[in-house]
């Protein structure tokens, strides 16, 4: 939540926008939200076991709970989207050939390289090689 307050430096015509408390200390949600997920993980695992055996399909490997919060985190940035603007993408189309190029050659790549550096290297003595192999 963005408050308006005036500028010193303004005629009043313009206003600057300030975090609102919930932007503020977002850091500090997060991490309280990761503490209460582990603390109700450790007092109540059967909660936990249930949890993660609720799936679209038997041996889908796509967790309910999971999809509807990753649903619950993507909304709100796809309300804010001018899909108005959408139709206007073929005439400067740099910015989604940018996207593509970093998406679809450019992370995937990566991310197997971070996958190979930490599972092969880094926690090598941790886990055990067949299960540094899983694709």
């Amino acid at each position: 939540m963005l408050d308006a307050v005036p500028s010193p430096d303004s005629d009043n015509t313009e206003t600057d926008k300030r975090l609102g408390r919930f932007e503020r200390y977002l850091t500090l949600w997060v991490a309280g939200c990761m503490v209460a997920g582990v603390a109700l993980g450790l007092c109540l695992p059967g909660l936990t076991d249930s949890l993660r055996r609720l799936e679209f399909g038997a041996g889908s490997q796509i967790n309910i709970p999971i999809a509807v919060l990753i649903w619950l985190m993507i909304t709100p940035m796809m309300m804010k989207v001018d899909f108005a603007a959408v139709k206007n993408v073929g005439k400067k189309p740099r910015g989604l050939m940018v996207t593509l190029f970093v998406n679809w050659l450019v992370k995937p790549f990566s991310m197997a390289l971070f996958a190979w550096i930490f599972f092969r290297h880094i926690f090598s003595g941790l886990i055990s090689p067949a299960d540094a192999d899983q694709t």
